[in-house]
């Protein structure tokens, strides 16, 4: 797995068209892992989780996937700003 933080930079935060097109993005990929906003987890093939997180605009998240994401991240950047590099859990 590795993981990748990002700040939310849509202004309407992690709603959710912009949690089913991670969902979407990530099912496609093959990808599975979490999101996480403080201590706060969910899957990222679950929108009802994604939403549960309340991801507002500016706020930091987690992205904890295995390597069948990398694709993914390219299409989410409309969406989030990377804030680091792959770091390995």
């Amino acid at each position: 797995m590795a993981a990748r933080t990002f700040r939310v930079i849509d202004p309407s935060g992690l709603h959710a068209r912009p949690a089913a097109q991670l969902v979407k993005a990530m099912h496609a990929a093959g990808a599975q892992g979490t999101l996480s906003k403080g201590d706060r987890v969910a899957d990222v093939g679950s929108i009802l989780e994604i939403l549960g997180l309340g991801i507002d605009n500016g706020d930091v998240i987690v992205l904890d996937v295995n390597q069948e994401a990398e694709s993914v991240f390219a299409s989410l950047e409309h969406l989030l700003e990377p804030l680091t590099d792959d770091t390995p859990r």
